[in-house]
């Protein structure tokens, strides 16, 4: 997913776990999340339910990405409020085709208070 990104030359930040994914969303409000639901220290449902729910955190627009295989994976993570779900392996243009949607000023999302880059996790 980086290497995608940087290729787009998008700013990514990433982190090594949910804790530091919260602490990176909360200083930096990036303009978008790609989260793995894999993640140490606690899951990515639960890192996801933190950012939709803290106030300085939920206008940011998540995007999931996950080598899982269950099929109600896409649902149950739109349903938790993300904007997007892929799984692995990606498809590099359906995957930054999306992102750029979503990063759209005509998008449905409201636009960040700070012009910040996209979070991997």
């Amino acid at each position: 997913m980086k290497a995608f990104l940087d290729e787009e030359h998008y700013a990514v930040l990433s982190s090594r776990d949910t804790l530091q994914a919260t602490g990176i969303a909360l200083r930096d409000k990036p303009a978008l999340i790609v989260l793995d639901l894999g993640l140490p220290g606690g899951d990515g449902w639960m890192l996801l339910d933190r950012l939709k729910t803290n106030i300085l955190t939920k206008h940011i627009p998540i995007v999931i990405v996950t080598g899982q295989t269950k099929t109600d994976l896409e649902h149950k993570s739109r349903s938790k409020g993300a904007a997007g779900f892929f799984s692995k392996p990606l498809d590099k243009n359906a995957f930054i085709g999306a992102l750029t949607a979503i990063l759209a000023p005509e998008s449905q999302f409201p636009t960040p208070l700070l012009p910040t880059p996209p979070l991997t996790t």
